[in-house]
């Protein structure tokens, strides 16, 4: 009867580590109905607009490995016809059907924060656009949503150079087609992103 019990509080104890270490190396699923990616444009000098994507999807891997797919054919301007000259002129989504936001992030790191709190830590992210990748050094902010959630924002704002990612005649063309004085080669970039476990 001992062995038996024995046997049993073994098996139990072998599920449980079992069951701990697949929860552990579980991957961070991004929250695409509660995460965001925007960006900025400036006309004209002074006219602002703030353009997003309506599907983005990825995780963090039990590596760390940051991994976001941005489906560029869902960009909204807010305007159809602007909407299809982006798609069309400057991300040629028939070319690059996504862009990727890369990085690297250990969040069992985080497993003791306190639940509604937030820490700013050191990153580097990379943004990889038709075909080209930029890595900047940021800080973002982590705050810890629930046991098993959390979410991730830039501690300030990314500035994103279209001359870095070869776009420059591209937005030419865009400024020429629309009739407009200038468009800004430098354009903001924001995200919240709520990931799951």
């Amino acid at each position: 009867m001992k062995n038996f019990r024995n046997i049993v509080r073994s098996t139990f104890v072998l599920a449980a580590s079992i069951m701990f270490t697949n929860t552990a190396l579980a991957d961070w699923v991004l929250d695409s109905n509660n995460s965001n990616l925007s960006y900025g444009s400036i006309k004209n000098g002074f006219i602002g607009e703030s353009n997003t994507f309506k599907k983005i999807s990825g995780n963090i891997d039990d590596n760390g490995h940051i991994n976001i797919d941005i489906d560029l054919a869902s960009v909204d301007t807010k305007l159809e016809l602007r909407d299809q000259r982006m798609r069309d002129i400057v991300f040629k989504v028939a070319e690059n059907a996504t862009a990727k936001l890369t990085g690297d992030m250990n969040l069992e790191a985080h497993h003791d924060q306190a639940i509604g709190t937030s820490k700013v830590i050191e990153a580097t992210i990379g943004i990889e656009l038709v075909g080209q990748k930029i890595d900047y050094d940021v800080m973002l902010t982590v705050t810890r949503l629930a046991e098993k959630k959390v979410m991730i924002t830039p501690h300030g704002v990314i500035f994103l150079d279209v001359e870095d990612f070869e776009l420059a005649g591209a937005i030419e063309k865009l400024r020429e087609l629309a009739g407009l004085d200038t468009i800004a080669t430098v354009a903001p970039m924001s995200f919240y992103l709520t990931f799951e476990k």
